[in-house]
């Protein structure tokens, strides 16, 4: 489970629709694949927050309804081992090595594959 500052975030963070725990599943999903390129883990949990959209009012909306999108297909991820298997393969390597908050770009395409069940139904993708 995300730290409790984490798991605050999160919890203001959720689409309408989300489940916490398929969010937290993605974030902490996404701070393991992480784990072995980053040092700092509270950077490391910035960096991740940045990209997986939790609570931070300088993301572009086209980034925020792009990202809720994305998170609600995988709607059911902390308890299906399949979508945990999706979501973890489409994670890019630029998610994994961005180090510093500053240098995270306001593009999904840049850190997320799209699973193929998601190519077609995606329209905020770029």
């Amino acid at each position: 489970m995300p730290s409790d500052r984490i798991a605050g975030q999160i919890k203001e963070s959720l689409a309408s629709g989300e489940k916490f725990d398929d969010f937290a599943y993605l974030f902490d999903t996404l701070m393991l694949l992480r784990r072995p390129y980053q040092q700092d883990e509270k950077t490391s949990e910035t960096v991740g927050g940045r990209i997986l959209c939790l609570f931070v009012p300088d993301k572009p909306k086209k980034y925020v309804n792009a990202m809720q999108e994305f998170r609600l297909r995988f709607a059911g991820v902390s308890t299906n081992s399949e979508l945990q298997a999706e979501f973890a393969n489409s994670v890019r390597h630029a998610a994994l090595i961005v180090g510093r908050p500053d240098d995270v770009v306001f593009r999904p395409s840049a850190y997320f594959f799209l699973p193929r069940r998601l190519y077609e139904s995606l329209g905020n993708w770029f």
